[in-house]
């Protein structure tokens, strides 16, 4: 058991320390994720004013999930509203990871190596640290996923009334991420089938897992399927506006008659093929150990997302396990179908290589990988050399991520922001004009500012509007928030908004980019992104 808590402690340290500092910034996600957290707690209302939402809040107009928002009360209550609480519950469930896939490899494999082995994989992963860094809905979703599936086996191992419990946080989880809103109930037929023999024999349980997961699912599911919940699917999904141009394009360029150019150009022989790819792609080894995904916010670039050295280990377990397929046991062939049903959600969205949408895959493929490495260490593989190479490939990756990556990509993070509002408190009641060029600049103003959320939910002291699938704030009070390109390089009077009309700029602050700095602004500072670029400049016209 040593060994297990001192992985854990090490999995909670590369997680938690430097914390505020890596990644260099809160995003806007994170920021919402806060925000929201702070308006509930103080006002029982999200910032758009709506009580307690349950399946979905509506944030930007992308309706994330709820769990996340309220892991995170505790936190902003005991530590206020700062990078710390917002990304603890990550933290924490990231840190407990290893320890549940611990608990669970031992459970399917009886064999503590293994166990232990894949613990420490997943502690160390490239995959999980960085998210587990952040204020992400992956991991916790994962975790609570890793948890229902554990409590569910050994439920039916057992014959007790843990595959209930099991069950229920498989419902919870779909409450933590669109990706287990769509896996958790597909993994749970998947259960029921792999173990219907147990269930049969015992119909009193089957009935109560039965209505368990309608209690649960239903709520998500309903909400996955209503306008606000499938807000986000009509940009990310393969079949988004985008698609569907590229469809209608393709049949006007057509020379076949109308009729086969329909059967040959449509919605589903679009979606068939770049799903299948996609699917492909999240077990290739550029993928998993050579490039990781493509996004700076979720993967270091140059890196993986698992260390290289394992890919053969991996590719080694996942072949014995389809070679003996027919004579695997149970719980073989929940990791086997773990990992096969795993990247479905992710491959059925628009971009490839999505680190974070394919996040239900991690407890598997450490599973995975450890039965391929304790397989060649019953072949007397000399594990002296695997080790040395192991550890110097995990010391450069956690070089390049604890000294090289804030400097690279701060941009990316939005780096900026709460330089930005420290400096305006120096300015109290002054009108302020800020630029949008970087994304969602009211939500960061009120999170740095701990703007009292009754501000932002009164629709007399603040100026929202949807437009194009998002809602946009041009005004809180007297901050006012433009686009970039409105703000004129020459002399300055007033500023278009978005919304219509314009705001008088005369004696105000603006913070604006640097390609656009009115020539009649006096600056009092310029705000850098770590690798010495230009980020905002603050003036006063």
């Amino acid at each position: 058991m040593k060994k297990v808590i001192a992985i854990i402690i090490l999995s909670f340290l590369l997680r938690f320390i430097l914390l505020d500092k890596i990644p260099p910034s809160l995003n806007w996600d994170e920021v919402s994720q806060g925000y929201n957290a702070y308006s509930i707690l103080k006002t029982a209302r999200d910032e758009w004013g709506v009580s307690f939402p349950l399946a979905n809040f509506r944030a930007y107009g992308d309706y994330p999930t709820t769990f996340y928002m309220y892991t995170t009360i505790p936190f902003v209550y005991l530590f206020g509203l700062n990078e710390l609480s917002v990304r603890l519950p990550s933290v924490i469930f990231g840190s407990l990871l290893p320890l549940l896939i611990y608990l669970l490899a031992e459970h399917l494999t009886r064999r503590k190596t293994v166990a232990l082995t894949a613990a420490f994989f997943s502690a160390v992963s490239p995959w999980s640290i960085l998210l587990s860094r952040q204020t992400i809905q992956a991991i916790p979703a994962t975790s609570l996923l890793t948890f229902g599936i554990l409590l569910f086996v050994v439920g039916m191992k057992k014959k007790t009334w843990l595959a209930i419990i099991g069950t229920a946080v498989l419902g919870l989880s779909a409450f933590a991420y669109h990706n287990t809103r769509i896996f958790s109930p597909l993994f749970l037929v998947v259960l029921l089938f792999l173990y219907r023999r147990q269930l049969l024999a015992n119909l009193k349980l089957l009935a109560i897992i039965l209505t368990t997961a309608v209690i649960l699912f239903v709520p998500t599911t309903l909400a996955a399927l209503s306008a606000e919940g499938s807000a986000r699917s009509a940009f990310v999904g393969i079949i988004n506006p985008g698609a569907i141009n590229e469809i209608n394009t393709a049949r006007g360029a057509s020379t076949l008659p109308p009729l086969f150019a329909r059967l040959v150009h449509n919605k589903v022989t679009y979606f068939i093929p770049k799903a299948v790819t996609n699917y492909l792609g999240y077990f290739s080894p550029r993928f998993l150990f050579l490039r990781g995904g493509s996004q700076y916010q979720f993967s270091v670039q140059g890196f993986g997302i698992v260390n290289p050295l394992e890919s053969l280990f991996f590719y080694l377990g996942l072949l014995t396990l389809v070679i003996n397929l027919r004579k695997l046991d149970l719980s073989k062939k929940v990791i086997l179908y773990w990992l096969l049903l795993s990247p479905l959600p992710a491959a059925i969205t628009n971009d490839p290589y999505q680190v974070v949408r394919a996040t239900t895959m991690l407890p598997a493929v450490y599973l995975l990988t450890a039965i391929g490495l304790t397989r060649a260490l019953d072949r007397k593989v000399i594990f002296t050399v695997f080790w040395v190479i192991y550890l110097s490939w995990l010391a450069l990756y956690l070089k390049n991520l604890f000294f090289d990556y804030s400097n690279k990509y701060s941009q990316a993070w939005q780096y900026g922001y709460k330089q930005v509002f420290q400096l305006l408190k120096e300015y109290p009641n002054q009108k302020v004009i800020i630029t949008k060029r970087y994304g969602e600049p009211h939500l960061f103003y009120a999170f740095y500012s701990q703007l009292d959320p009754k501000i932002i939910q009164d629709k007399t002291r603040s100026l929202r509007f949807p437009k194009s699938d998002w809602f946009w704030t041009d005004k809180i009070d007297q901050v006012y928030f433009v686009n970039d390109w409105d703000i004129p390089t020459g002399q300055v009077d007033q500023i278009r908004l978005e919304s219509g009309g314009a705001v008088d700029s005369h004696d105000s602050i603006l913070v604006t980019s640097p390609d656009h700095v009115p020539v009649n602004l006096s600056i009092i500072k310029t705000v850098y992104f770590l690798d010495g670029q230009s980020a905002f400049v603050i003036g006063r016209l």
